[in-house]
């Protein structure tokens, strides 16, 4: 079977379980997410020990990692109160005694390393769980309408950039990303958000086309922002966990920094 074929097949089959996820409701959607944070956050572990050779603490950064996702999922499902988030607050000292307990001199870049893992990724990823109740109830269309508008990103910018692109958009960072490629996502970022408008009617057209733009311009901020740190650390893919896609950053490096701003926006502006 050729790679091409391979990569098809895994893109879809992918694609697929993630909508899938959604439309079986908050706990399938929950637990797959969490999976896809839990694998994120070893990804971006495991990169640290491609540059040096000392790693964050892999076992406290995915412990906690996983407790605040859990929690994140908890308070979204309306298990428990908003108010059990001071849970997270005895965890922090826990982070910083232990480092202090070691005291080497790799405690600082350990502990920052630790933090970005959870900020990067085990926050966005479990902002899939608030999404799908942003207006209050568990709306499975509303994640659905989501990842239609950040796959139409993507594959805007890929075609667009590959067909028309020519003016670099940050050579130092991704040679291969283009003006033209970041204007072809916007477009059919956009346009998918007026198809998914038609069918998911939680918001109203504006609303999804301002999302639509937020997907276009954050989600190849992300793209960029994971390019640059693989650069840095000198890897390919943040992972191989889907054939002929690499890690779970590399499919979901748009999520990772667009999700958080059309959270905010849909609950600041679309639900009044």
């Amino acid at each position: 079977m050729s790679n091409l074929v391979i990569r098809s097949v895994a893109g879809i089959v992918f694609s697929l379980s993630v909508l899938a996820s959604a439309w079986l409701g908050p706990l399938i959607l929950g637990l797959l997410f969490l999976f896809f944070a839990a694998v994120g956050l070893y990804e971006i572990y495991e990169l640290q020990r491609h540059k040096e050779l000392n790693a964050p603490r892999w076992f406290k950064g995915m412990s906690i990692g996983v407790i605040i996702y859990l929690q994140v999922f908890l308070i979204a499902t309306e298990s428990i109160p908003l108010s059990y988030l001071w849970i997270l607050g005895l965890l922090i000292p826990v982070v910083f005694c232990t480092e202090l307990i070691r005291l080497d001199e790799s405690s600082l870049s350990n502990l920052a390393l630790t933090i970005f893992g959870w900020v990067y990724v085990v926050l966005p990823f479990s902002m899939i769980n608030l999404l799908a109740v942003v207006t209050g109830v568990f709306d499975w269309t509303i994640p659905v309408g989501y990842f239609l508008i950040l796959w139409a990103n993507d594959t805007g910018a890929y075609f667009f950039g590959k067909w028309f692109g020519k003016k670099k958009l940050y050579p130092k960072v991704s040679p291969n990303k283009t003006w033209e490629g970041l204007a072809g996502g916007i477009l059919l970022a956009v346009s998918a958000s007026v198809l998914v408008a038609q069918y998911v009617t939680a918001f109203e057209l504006r609303h999804w086309i301002a999302a639509g733009i937020i997907v276009g311009i954050f989600g190849n901020l992300g793209d960029l922002f994971e390019s640059h740190l693989k650069r840095n650390y000198h890897v390919k893919d943040s992972g191989n966990i889907i054939p002929g896609h690499g890690g779970v950053l590399d499919r979901f490096d748009g999520l990772l920094i667009s999700l958080p701003v059309v959270l905010a926006y849909f609950k600041l502006f679309a639900h009044l």
